[in-house]
């Protein structure tokens, strides 16, 4: 079977344009909307993540005017990349023939994981591409030395530690794998140390601001873990989901990048996935955490697959049409290709769709609410995502209060100011906080689709103007 060096570049294109197909439809997800906000208050950290993608999001958005379509492009282009690295990777593990790195681009690009996250601008779609880089160059920097190679890996990684901090548990996976594993005689030069502190010179401010703030990321995580987060699961569905994550018809290439690892020199990555799978089980984390293990397990499966087919039309023709059915199954399943009233099913299988709708008539419903409001009318809303749209429709010219919020980072940019004695609650029901309060409206959207935001109440309601003693108790990190 004969493959141009180059073929690898067909699956990243084919997953790029399948994104940037539906980039435009539906709305912003909630996560997006407070990317948005965030950009716009400048820090070294938030509470609940590093700051490098809410920034990215609010410059890029800029660019593009405010274009969704547009906004959407630089997370397609990030998994396109993601597909490339997996073809580089394979011949790293055993994989270097250009079939080889052809076979580990296809089977990522059509991972059911790739195609949801890479759909949307958030820290999870550039988390896959930096951890999937920093496994590449570790590997790299096992097979050849050279303190330049481990510098590189630093910088990545002090990079890849702005983005997500979960960076650094893979890293620390890896580290355990290799002392358990080998091989240890690169671990005993300068190198790794090198890497580690040009990642640790780079990511200083982030781990100062968390320390100075009592870490909240660290809360954060466990507030997901105790099941604050609209994806949060179970411990057992962490194990339960990673086929999902992967799509049921890849999962079998995927054992087979294992099973290859295990009994190749790079066993050591097989041992870090399986730690990484524990840590998330043992941490209360989500199923997608384990996935930037995924381009190296996957291009792994590429070199014993080829030869499993080799000469053999039907194996062929089985493994070409399991990964084109993925992909297809994947896309349907993960990105809004249905009409938004007919996606309701979808939403057992991908969450975020419905996060992405009902957004404009929530600002509707506001705006009609507070229009016969005193002028010193706030709006505290209960989570981050309903007030980054209030915030962003207020910006745009909607005649809306200023918007407040208690959930993560939006709590740290201020309570509202005394003269605010008269509250409209989005998503709130605290009488204990506030008095006389009457529901008004419900949200609802068109779709009709049962997201987080459907049947939730805005109320108006009265507070005496001491936010300083109240609002602690409206903060909440999840």
């Amino acid at each position: 079977m004969s493959t141009s060096r180059w073929a690898p570049a067909l699956p990243a294109a084919v997953v790029f344009l399948l994104l940037a197909a539906v980039g435009g439809r539906y709305g912003h997800h909630r996560d997006e909307l407070y990317f948005l906000e965030a950009g716009r208050h400048p820090a070294w950290s938030y509470p609940d993540q590093p700051a490098l993608v809410p920034l990215l999001a609010r410059g890029w958005d800029a660019a593009v005017g405010g274009s969704l379509w547009g906004l959407r492009l630089p997370p397609a282009l990030a998994v396109a990349l993601v597909v490339l690295v997996a073809a580089r990777t394979a011949r790293e593990v055993g994989g270097a023939r250009p079939v080889h790195a052809f076979l580990a681009a296809a089977a990522t690009a059509v991972a059911a994981v790739l195609l949801a996250t890479g759909h949307l601008f958030s820290t999870t779609t550039f988390d896959l591409l930096t951890t999937s880089v920093l496994v590449l160059l570790l590997l790299r920097a096992l097979r050849l030395g050279g303190t330049r190679r481990w510098l590189l890996l630093g910088l990545v990684a002090g990079l890849a530690l702005h983005v997500k901090l979960l960076a650094a548990v893979v890293l620390l996976c890896c580290a355990a794998a290799l002392l358990a594993c080998g091989p240890r005689a690169a671990l005993r030069s300068a190198g790794p140390w090198v890497a580690a502190a040009t990642a640790g010179v780079l990511a200083l401010p982030l781990v100062a601001w968390q320390a100075s703030h009592g870490w909240p990321q660290a809360r954060t995580s466990r507030a997901i873990a105790a099941g604050s987060s609209g994806t949060s699961v179970q411990r057992w569905e962490v194990l339960a989901q990673q086929p999902l994550m992967l799509g049921p018809l890849l999962l079998p290439v995927f054992v087979v990048g294992l099973i290859a690892l295990w009994r190749s020199p790079q066993r050591w990555l097989a041992v870090t996935y399986a730690l990484l799978l524990v840590e998330t089980v043992a941490t209360g984390g989500k199923p997608y955490y384990t996935m930037g293990l995924a381009p190296a397990v996957l291009a792994a499966a590429a070199a014993p697959l080829v030869r499993w087919s080799s000469g053999r039309r039907l194996r062929r023709g089985v493994l070409a049409g399991a990964l084109v059915l993925n992909l297809v199954g994947g896309a349907l399943a993960t990105l809004p290709w249905l009409p938004a009233r007919r996606a309701g099913p979808l939403l057992a299988v991908n969450y975020d769709l419905g996060e992405q709708v009902g957004w404009p008539e929530m600002v509707d419903v506001v705006a009609s609410a507070a229009a016969d409001l005193p002028a010193t009318t706030v709006v505290v809303t209960a989570n981050y995502g309903e007030a980054g749209a209030l915030a962003r429709a207020r910006r745009q010219g909607v005649d809306l209060p200023a918007v407040h919020s208690g959930h993560n980072d939006f709590a740290d940019w201020g309570p509202p100011p005394a003269s605010a004695t008269t509250v409209l609650l989005v998503g709130l029901e605290r009488p204990d906080v506030f008095s006389g309060c009457r529901v008004v409206a419900r949200l609802a959207n068109d779709a009709g689709l049962a997201n987080d935001e459907a049947g939730a109440p805005v109320s108006v309601c009265t507070a005496d103007g001491d936010w300083r003693r109240d609002w602690p108790r409206l903060r909440r990190l999840g």
